[in-house]
């Protein structure tokens, strides 16, 4: 560059020929931004009628930064004028050399100094009206490395964003998009630019939050496209559990000082939470049904026997190579498992530690926000789906105070007798409800007893309306009532011992006798008022739920009601195995008619009456996340059998042949993935 010192009189020289080469623009591409007054530069340039005399003179500025800010003023000024001018006006010369100025890459020795972009900055925001059809200008200056540099050229930066963002809303989404894509990828090295003093990652993160505060501020309307962005730039699946656990904080961080924004953030969250944990019980479902293929067609060789020629084809080599190719892509999926498994692991502790302060405040349950929050956002993600370890949230904080819990059980109740909900809902909710009052061991007695009062209340009456109708079991008509007797059962395995009320005939000494000691002795107990009648009734009703509730369920509560003299029901157990399930809805249903006297067929021998029947479905089973588990330590009822409580040999037989049979994880798994749902209640 040059620099006109002093001149004098004298003889003048020809204007210098200017380039006919368009130049070339930064490596950005802001295509998509044009607009239809910059869909292309105009390559005419105007010859300069300048002349100069001999006498000039003239000197290498080495330094960019000698600019003044009124030249850098004056350069912006003809650029954006010249480029916006219509016809033969119309000159991109100066436009362009801005854009090729501010797209030099931070590391290049023709960069400029951020003494020289700060006076570009002050320039450019002067004319930030115009930029509306400048896209490529300003897409430029979005992209300049600002996080690196000192503390006044930040804030210039941040003005400029909130000039551009009040004056031009279209921008709003690209200047978001750049802010909240540094939560998740923030490397260090954007700290440490060339001639400039290191700044830290923590600065940087401070920076990138004040920039998205101060915008939201000028510009309330931006929430909505804030929003969008949070969920749109959320890591994906691909992701490091480093970036994806330090997006989530930073959103966190973000509904501190934006708490318009703090429901629709933790909505995020949740819902990505429970979208890992059914993905991760997907995977493993599909594993176990590929390593069951895999075994079943393989075909074992004896020792030592040779191939046969019509085994030596050729093809035994392309047979290892898919051998192989097959190793390899289940090791893959086994890392990706365990990505997955170590996402969810931290997200849950992330989550955990969130509410942790804010629900624990002291704060009565009826005023606490943060708990009822966390109990609409289990409404609206985790109660439709089949999550493994997000419920443990919920499990946890309704725990916390006896207020808590009730109204936790008071929400699932709600949801069980409404009939708007869906059907599904309704029995998750019941299968929530029963796990929930089961394993949570500092629920208060009052409080298990009133909900098992409760319980038995509604099982009645609505065995009082549906028997005078009914056929025989049927889950199909009676979904809803089969789940309140499975929950009911399954409680009673857990809270027998809170279900009592003492021995029925006192003698002297009981007193300082526990539970277990008096049915360790065979003493009769006194149980709940009307409890132990209303479930007589039902077990012996026509609608029969011991043959319709999950037959793990069912045989242990036999067992257990034999040992602590509750019931008895193994007459019943033996007389279903003749009852046949299905025939109930086929003889009454008015559609249904060309069933009736159907012969079995090889499906309905296969199927058995598994899927006429309830599943084993308790969401509070064991939690084995090794990071978050730490939260529900303690908090967990696990199952104890009485004193001398022998199950029968044939239970045992069959238990341990499913044990033969259960899908067991790989070794190098277990102690990364959560165990698999047990069948048995004792478990």
């Amino acid at each position: 560059m040059v620099s006109l010192a002093s001149s004098s009189a004298g003889s003048m020289l020809p204007p210098p020929t200017p380039s006919q080469t368009r130049p070339v623009l930064g490596k950005r591409d802001s295509s998509y931004l044009d607009t239809d007054d910059e869909m292309g530069l105009s390559s005419s340039t105007k010859r300069l009628k300048v002349a100069f005399s001999p006498r000039v003179d003239v000197r290498i500025m080495e330094d960019w930064n000698e600019k003044s800010y009124d030249l850098v003023k004056e350069e912006v000024r003809l650029g954006v004028e010249q480029h916006l001018a219509h016809g033969e006006g119309r000159d991109d010369t100066h436009y362009v050399k801005l854009l090729q100025l501010l797209s030099q890459h931070v590391g290049s020795d023709d960069a400029p100094s951020s003494a020289l972009l700060k006076k570009y900055l002050l320039a450019i925001n002067a004319k930030v009206s115009a930029l509306g059809q400048c896209n490529k200008l300003a897409t430029a200056v979005l992209d300049l490395s600002w996080l690196g540099r000192d503390d006044i050229f930040a804030s210039l930066y941040v003005r400029f964003l909130m000039g551009v963002a009040t004056t031009h809303s279209k921008f709003i989404p690209s200047i978001l998009e750049r802010l909240v894509s540094h939560f998740a990828r923030l490397p260090a090295s954007l700290g440490r630019l060339p001639r400039e003093m290191t700044v830290s990652r923590a600065t940087m993160f401070k920076r990138v939050h004040g920039a998205v505060k101060s915008l939201l501020r000028q510009v309330p309307s931006a929430t909505a496209a804030l929003t969008r962005t949070l969920k749109a730039e959320f890591p994906d699946d691909l992701a490091n559990s480093r970036s994806y656990l330090q997006y989530q904080k930073h959103l966190l961080r973000l509904s501190e000082y934006l708490p318009e924004l703090k429901a629709e953030v933790l909505a995020i969250l949740t819902q990505r939470l429970v979208s890992i944990d059914v993905q991760v019980q997907l995977d493993l479902e599909d594993l176990e049904d590929e390593a069951e293929e895999t075994l079943l067609h393989q075909t074992p060789r004896l020792k030592g026997a040779q191939p046969s020629q019509e085994d030596s084809d050729g093809t035994e080599d392309d047979s290892v190579s898919e051998s192989e190719e097959t190793v390899a892509d289940a090791e893959l999926r086994l890392r990706d498992l365990r990505l997955k498994v170590a996402k969810m692991d931290g997200s849950m502790d992330l989550l955990f530690e969130y509410y942790a302060p804010l629900i624990e405040s002291g704060l009565k349950a009826e005023l606490n926000d943060a708990y009822h929050q966390l109990l609409a956002h289990f409404e609206t993600f985790i109660l439709p789906n089949r999550t493994r370890h997000a419920q443990f949230l919920v499990f946890h904080f309704a725990q916390t105070l006896p207020e808590h819990a009730f109204i936790f059980v008071r929400r699932c109740i709600q949801t069980i007798f409404e009939p708007s909900r869906s059907l599904s809902l309704r029995l998750n909710a019941c299968a929530y409800l029963g796990s929930f009052v089961a394993r949570g061991s500092h629920l208060p007695t009052d409080l298990v007893r009133e909900i098992f009062v409760d319980l038995s209340r509604e099982l009645e009456s609505m065995r009082k309306r549906y028997e005078p109708t009914c056929h025989g079991p049927d889950k199909r008509s009676y979904s809803v009532y089969y789940a309140i007797a499975q929950a009911m059962l399954y409680i009673f395995c857990f809270r027998w011992r809170d279900l009592q009320m003492g021995a029925a005939s006192p003698e002297p000494g009981d007193e300082d006798m526990t539970v277990e000691d008096l049915v360790a002795e065979a003493k009769d107990l006194v149980w709940l008022p009307s409890v132990k009648e209303i479930l007589q009734k039902n077990m012996l009703s026509r609608l029969n739920p011991l043959k319709v509730c999950a037959p793990a369920i069912t045989s242990e509560f036999a067992d257990l009601a034999l040992h602590v003299k509750f019931m008895y029901v193994f007459s019943k157990l033996e007389s279903n195995k003749r009852v046949r399930l299905g025939n109930a809805y086929v003889a009454r249903s008015a559609g249904a008619l060309s069933d009736m006297g159907r012969r079995e067929t090889a499906m309905d021998r296969k199927l058995g009456e598994a899927h006429l029947q309830l599943e084993v479905y308790f969401p509070f089973d064991p939690y084995h996340l090794p990071q978050s588990k730490r939260w529900v330590e303690g908090e967990y009822n696990e199952w104890k059998s009485p004193q001398g409580m022998q199950r029968n040999d044939e239970e045992e037989e069959e238990d341990s042949g499913d044990d033969s049979d259960d899908d067991s994880l790989p070794e190098d798994l277990e102690d990364d993935l959560p165990e698999m749902d047990a069948v048995s209640v004792s478990s």
